[in-house]
């Protein structure tokens, strides 16, 4: 049985504690029902057909999203602008996501496949926000859509989906 997470906690999880990365590669957002009752959309830019195997990202891969991006998502809970940063550390590419209330989470597992860009974590939470406590899961894919990306997250497999349009900061 899937449990339903708020968005909140969900992102308090990813940025609470150190990461600790998801062994599943190449799997695709599917649609659900959120937590707030409304059907998710699926991400956008998907399309039949093959699909390009993920690798690796490198900093020229990335280069265009190098930066600071906030992306405005509505939660059950209310309004969270989360932020997404993208550096290069040691020579190879790495994320940041927080929120005005979260530290930030340290994410290493990027991929690109085509123009989709895969970001996987993982940790397990337990905390003081819900009763809810274990594995917290989120692949987040980041789509071209103009001088935007179509961000899409899923959170434990479908257990929670929520997307927006980040918007390069600065």
């Amino acid at each position: 049985m899937l449990r339903r997470i708020s968005m909140t906690l969900a992102l308090a999880a990813l940025v609470t504690s150190g990461s600790a990365l998801s062994a599943r590669t190449g799997e695709q957002a599917k649609p659900a029902t959120p937590a707030a009752g409304k059907p998710a959309a699926p991400p956008q830019g998907k399309t039949t057909g093959a699909k390009p195997a993920a690798a690796p990202v490198t900093p020229a891969d990335v280069a265009p999203l190098m930066g600071t991006w906030e992306i405005p998502l509505e939660t059950p809970t209310g309004r969270l602008v989360a932020s997404l940063v993208f550096r290069t550390e040691a020579g190879k590419v790495v994320a940041g996501i927080s929120a005005p209330q979260f530290p930030e989470h340290k994410i290493t597992d990027i991929t690109k496949a085509g123009q989709v860009v895969t970001l996987k974590s993982s940790t397990n939470y337990s905390g003081p926000l819900t009763a809810f406590s274990g594995p917290v899961t989120m692949v987040m894919t980041l789509t071209p859509k103009g001088a935007d990306q179509a961000a899409w997250l899923d959170f434990n497999n479908s257990g929670f989906q929520i997307g927006g349009t980040a918007k390069k900061k600065g």
